[in-house]
C-alpha cells in the first residue's frame, strides 16, 4: 500500500480534468490489497497511463529494472492509437537501469524529484536517459535522473542525440515523423539531474523546441547544462556545484530566464558560472553566485545579458576564504553583445585574505560591444579602462578603432576621431 496514495492522486487529477466523468467508474480498492490491485484499477480508468510496476519493475534501489521499463515503453508504442500519447508512470522508488532511451509520444511521470528516481547501475558507462534522433512530442516530469557517479556510473544524466540542420518537421499530435527530426517539442518540468560524471543535461547540435522549466542540475562532473541546440527555453532553474561551469551554451537563439547558478567551477575554473558562445542567445534575470570562476563569460556574437547579477564570484578553487585574484563579474570576449541593467557585487564582503572575491567587475577582450551598462561595487579593482583609451589594436586609423568615451558606470563606447598614439590613446567621440 506504500504507493496507493500516488495512484489515488492520479485518479483525482484525471477526474478533475474531465469534470468528474470518471467518478462513477472508480471503485475503492479492498483494504489490504497490494499495489498491483491499485495499478489494475487505474489501468481500467486511465487507458493512457501505464505503471512500470505492472511490467515487473521493482523500484527497490537494488533490482535492475531496465528490461521491465523497456517492456512498459514497448507497451506504450504498441497501443492501437499511439499518437494519443502514453503516460509512463514511475511511482515513488529508485529504479536502477543500465540506461534508457525515450520514444515519441511518451510522457515520463513520477511522484516528484527525490521521490521517483531513475538511477544508473553502479559501474555502468551510459547516459541515464537518451532522447534519440527520431524522438519528438514527449515530456519528462517529477523525476530525478541520477548518474550514480560515486559508484562508478559514467555518462550524462539526460542526453539529446545530434540531428542534422534539416529537414525540420513541425509535428502535430498525429503527424508522422521524418527520419531526421530536429524539432523535439519536448517539455521537461520539475526534474533533477544529479551525480552524473559528465553533464547533467547534454543537448547536441541542431536540436530545437526543447522547453525546460523548474529544473535542478546538481553535483555533475563537468557542466550542469550544456547545449549546442537552438530555439529552446530554460526557466526557473537552479544549477549548483558542477565541475566546470553551471551553464555552457554553444547553440543559438536560446533563452535563459530566472535562475541561480552557484558554487560551480570546483574542478576547472577557466570558464564561468554561465559561459555563452553561439549567436543571439538571451540571458535574463540570472544570478551567478559563489562560483570558483568568473560570473559570466560572453564568447559569442550578438548575445544579450539583461538584469543579470554576478555576486561573489572568483574564489580560489575549493576555498571560499580566499580570492583567486583573476576573476571578473563579466568577461566580454565576443562581439555585438548587449549588457543592460547588469550588476557586479559581493554580499560576502571582504574575505579572510583581505580581498573581495571578484577582481574586476568586467574585462573587455573585444571592443565590439553594442551596449554596456554594468554597475559594480565590492570588487578589488575597477575596470582597466580610462576615457580616451583605445580598445582596438588594428586598424589604427582615425574613425575605425573603438575606444572608451566614458568609464562610467555605465561605460560609454565611442570611436577614435584621431589616430591612436603610441601610448594607445586617441580622441574618442
Amino acid at each position: 500500500m506504500r504507493r496507493f496514495a500516488s495512484y489515488i492522486f492520479l485518479i483525482l487529477l484525471q477526474t478533475s480534468a474531465c469534470g468528474g466523468c470518471l467518478h462513477a467508474q472508480v471503485a475503492p480498492s479492498p483494504k489490504g490489497k497490494e499495489d498491483q490491485s491499485a495499478v489494475s484499477t487505474i489501468a481500467s480508468v486511465l487507458p493512457s497511463l501505464l505503471s512500470v510496476l505492472s511490467y515487473g519493475a521493482k523500484g527497490d534501489g537494488r533490482t535492475d529494472d531496465t528490461e521491465a521499463i523497456n517492456s512498459a515503453m514497448s507497451a506504450c508504442t504498441a497501443r492501437d492509437i499511439p499518437n494519443n500519447g502514453c503516460i509512463l508512470y514511475f511511482p515513488a522508488g529508485i529504479y536502477v537501469t543500465t540506461g534508457l532511451t525515450l520514444r515519441s509520444y511518451m510522457n515520463l511521470k513520477g511522484d516528484g524529484w527525490g521521490t521517483s528516481v531513475i538511477r544508473l547501475k553502479a559501474r555502468t558507462a551510459s547516459d541515464v536517459l537518451t532522447v534519440p534522433i527520431d524522438a519528438f512530442n514527449f515530456s519528462i516530469k517529477d523525476l530525478t535522473l541520477d548518474g550514480n557517479s560515486t559508484r562508478g556510473g559514467s555518462g550524462n544524466c539526460l542526453s539529446v542525440a545530434p540531428t542534422a540542420m534539416g529537414p525540420a518537421e513541425w509535428n502535430s499530435a498525429n503527424k508522422q515523423t521524418a527520419p531526421v527530426n530536429a524539432q523535439k517539442w519536448g517539455h521537461i518540468d520539475e526534474v533533477m539531474f544529479t551525480h552524473c560524471s559528465a553533464d547533467g543535461i547534454h543537448i547536441n547540435q541542431f536540436n530545437y523546441m526543447l522547453f525546460f522549466d523548474n529544473i535542478y542540475a546538481f553535483d555533475n562532473g563537468v557542466y550542469g547544462l550544456y547545449t549546442r541546440g537552438t530555439n529552446s527555453g530554460f526557466s526557473n532553474f537552479q544549477i549548483e556545484r558542477n565541475g566546470t561551469a553551471g551553464i555552457h551554451v554553444d547553440g543559438s537563439n536560446d533563452r535563459f530566464t530566472s535562475g541561480e547558478v552557484i558554487w560551480n567551477g570546483s574542478k576547472v575554473n577557466g570558464e564561468a558560472g554561465v559561459f555563452v558562445a553561439g549567436y543571439r542567445n538571451i540571458i535574463m534575470a540570472v544570478e551567478t553566485e559563489d562560483n570558483y570562476t568568473n560570473g559570466f563569460f560572453d564568447n559569442g556574437v550578438d548575445n544579450s545579458f539583461v538584469a543579470c547579477t554576478s555576486d561573489s564570484n572568483g574564489y580560489v578553487q575549493n576555498n571560499n576564504s580566499a580570492s583567486s585574484r583573476v576573476a571578473s563579474g563579466f568577461v566580454i570576449s565576443g562581439s555585438g553583445g548587449v549588457y543592460v541593467g547588469d550588476k557586479v557585487t559581493s554580499n560576502r564582503g571582504r574575505l579572510p585574505d583581505g580581498n573581495f572575491t571578484t577582481e574586476w567587475p568586467y574585462t573587455i577582450k573585444n571592443p565590439q560591444v553594442a551596449r554596456l551598462d554594468i554597475t559594480y561595487d565590492s570588487t578589488n579593482h575597477a575596470p582597466a579602462t580610462e576615457p580616451g583609451t583605445s580598445l582596438g589594436v588594428e586598424p589604427s586609423s582615425a574613425g575605425k578603432a573603438v575606444c572608451v568615451k566614458s568609464a562610467g558606470p555605465p561605460i560609454v563606447m565611442g570611436v577614435c576621431s584621431t589616430k591612436i598614439s603610441s601610448s594607445g590613446s586617441c580622441t574618442c567621440n
